[in-house]
């Protein structure tokens, strides 16, 4: 994700990615937080950041983690809120 610092101060900003599974087996909360990065970013400059997301925390417990298959919504954004980016990302 590139972050804009369109300010005359330099800035700091926490990028978040978030996963939801609509229609999901397992009960899990509409979205849940699977990574975040800090990135600063001087006054009138882009910046580009990249999230970790680790697959661990797209799983769930049963007897072991297990996961569900099939596509996790990931937004991208600076808040649960603000959240203008998305991909998919599909677990055989």
């Amino acid at each position: 994700m590139e972050v804009a610092n369109r300010g005359d101060r330099d800035g700091k900003q926490v990028v978040q990615v978030y996963a939801e599974r609509a229609g999901s087996a397992v009960d899990r909360p509409v979205r849940w937080l699977v990574g975040s990065a800090p990135v600063r970013v001087p006054a009138g400059a882009t910046a580009r950041v990249e999230v970790a997301v680790a697959t661990r925390l797209l799983a769930h417990w049963s007897d072991g983690w297990q996961y569900e298959p099939g596509g996790f919504r990931l937004r991208i954004g600076t808040s649960a809120v603000d959240l203008p980016l998305e991909t998919t990302l599909t677990l055989g």
